[in-house]
């Protein structure tokens, strides 16, 4: 450096990340969750409500490493293991620290902490309000509508009483709406593996295929109105996908039929057919020779011409039908078995697996058919159960636990929430139809024209997959509960958070008043009824508050029946 030549330094900037209310507003509600769902979790530290099966007849078992534990009467195999599984290595890991919730029992350490059983619903339920937030932001393009869907689902009582019970339902809602935000988000491969660990949870999560069929439906849609038309398709660019949607179709009725049989019946494909399965196998027979035919005529063309050339339609086509069969059949098929691998590595016990030498994956077919034979034959009556019909009023609360001092806990809903959502769902298919038009024409013909935009086809998408996820609970006959309804009532949260927002951007101030006063009145009613929903002891006053249309006796009317 020459003498007399001043050096002057720059200054060195820090660009600091740009912090908005909306993520203000985000932590203050995830905030929000996670203490209502964690707080005093421990207590009752007694097993209450299902939690006598889940835990204590299955997860503690399987932490001991008990082989009997995979007996399927006295124990609870009712399910899919994956949510027991998850109980059980909580009780090891969580459940070492026993300063949380000291041991019911002294030297048994982790096993007997109720906390460490109840952490891994509390922490699907904390999950569950962030997929809620991502979801709704996602689908409708608003940080208001993922704000106010993730506080939604935080006041919501049902889901937060769900979430503080070690039983599977709230791993049920966690897996579904991360299933649905990897699907819409286009990454299928997690969205699989999403999907595959709701229904090792429980067989309801099933019905997420109905968003998934819908989605694919609708990229596809997308993706042919994106395509140039260069003349007709190829014969074999519509045989092959067909034939594999038939394959997809056959395969689905023959684990059905396989399943439907007797639980001791061996595992043979073609053993004791039924009408079920015949229409399986005829349109597996169909979509293997279609698949074939195509096949054959790819070979031949590429002999020819030394390469193989799809239309984009066809390309399409075929790039939505494999990813279905890759990512929502095979990979949760995958996930779905790997949760009894602790099951075939325990060596069942003999009464477990029946004395007519099941050995291997028949281990697994076994166990699945008793579950679908117990569903299929469960008609007790339950004095908490509810018809399918009556959940969106929640007409039909479930009476969980009764302490000391009016300390109870309810599987009891939001009613500003629940009741809301119904016009809310209403309001939601009127904006999503708002660009199509039908008229009935002179001659009897119904003419439909118009156009669905990506908001729309939003909007459709949740209430279809709404009505998707509940309106199936109709058709099963055994014994049902309003829990049953958490994956639907979702969805029906997605069209709560739209109509929230659709009222804050409006031009008029009221639009603001009449969003927030919601908000303020949904935080207040979860705050009255949050005693009930966890456990905490209240006065007799406050506690006949809860039951004005009780005064002590109950009712004939289910609607305000919830003591």
């Amino acid at each position: 450096m020459p003498d007399g030549v001043q050096v002057r330094a720059r200054p060195f900037a820090i660009a600091l990340p740009q912090v908005k209310v909306a993520h203000i507003a985000l932590v203050v509600i995830m905030t929000a969750a996670f203490l209502t769902r964690f707080a005093r979790l421990e207590t009752p530290r007694e097993f209450y409500f299902d939690e006598i099966y889940f835990v204590r007849d299955s997860a503690q078992q399987i932490y001991h490493g008990d082989n009997k534990v995979w007996e399927f009467y006295g124990h609870e195999n009712t399910h899919p293991p994956l949510s027991k599984l998850l109980i059980a290595g909580s009780l090891g890991v969580v459940g070492a620290a026993d300063a949380i919730a000291p041991p019911l029992v002294p030297g048994e350490g982790g096993v007997d902490n109720s906390f460490a059983w109840r952490f891994p619903g509390a922490l699907a339920g904390v999950g569950s309000v962030l997929f809620m937030y991502l979801l709704a932001r996602r689908l409708f393009d608003s940080e208001i509508a993922g704000l106010a869907a993730a506080f939604l689902l935080t006041c919501e009582g049902l889901a937060l009483a769900q979430s503080r019970i070690a039983t599977p339902d709230t791993f049920v809602l966690f897996f579904v709406l991360g299933c649905v935000y990897f699907l819409v988000t286009q990454r299928f491969l997690f969205a699989g593996m999403f999907f595959g660990a709701g229904v090792a949870t429980k067989w309801i999560a099933a019905l997420a295929g109905v968003p998934i069929v819908l989605y694919l439906l609708w990229l596809l849609i997308t993706r042919l109105r994106e395509a140039r038309t260069e003349g007709e398709a190829k014969w074999f660019e519509v045989a092959l996908p067909s034939g594999l949607v038939s394959l997809y179709a056959g395969i689905a009725l023959v684990l059905v039929g396989l399943l439907s049989r007797h639980p001791d019946q061996k595992p043979g494909l073609f053993d004791g057919l039924g009408l079920l399965d015949l229409l399986g196998w005829l349109l597996l027979v169909a979509g293997v020779l279609s698949v074939a035919c195509a096949l054959i005529a790819m070979f031949s063309q590429y002999s020819e011409r030394r390469a193989l050339v799809f239309s984009e339609q066809g390309r399409a086509h075929l790039e939505i039908v494999v990813a279905f069969g890759v990512f929502f059949m095979l990979l949760p098929g995958f996930v779905y078995f790997l949760t009894y691998v602790p099951m075939l590595l325990n060596h069942p016990s003999t009464q477990a697996m029946g004395d007519v030498g099941w050995t291997g994956l028949g281990q697994v077919v076994r166990q699945n058919r008793l579950a679908y034979d117990f569903h299929q034959s469960l008609r007790a009556p339950h004095p908490y159960s509810s018809t399918w019909d009556s959940w969106p009023i929640m007409a039909r609360p479930v009476y969980f636990y009764a302490g000391d001092h009016n300390a109870k806990i309810y599987a009891l809903g939001n009613p500003i929430i629940f009741w809301a959502s119904l016009p809310a769902l209403a309001f939601a298919l009127w904006q999503g139809l708002a660009f199509v038009r039908a008229r009935l024409q002179t001659s009897g013909a119904l003419s439909i024209w118009g156009s669905i935009p990506q908001r729309s086809a939003a909007l459709l998408f949740v209430v279809i997959s709404y009505l998707g996820l509940w309106l199936p609970m109709g058709l099963t006959a055994r014994v049902v509960f309003i829990y049953h309804y958490l994956p639907a009532l979702g969805f029906a949260i997605l069209a709560l958070a739209f109509s929230i927002d659709w009222l804050w951007k409006r031009e008029e101030p009221w639009g603001r008043y009449a969003a927030g006063g919601y908000l303020i009145l949904v935080a207040l009613t979860f705050a009255f009824f949050y005693p009930h929903l966890t456990a905490i002891p209240v006065a007799n006053w406050l506690d006949k508050l809860y039951f004005p249309f009780d005064r002590g006796n109950l009712l004939d009317n289910d609607l305000f029946n919830w003591e």
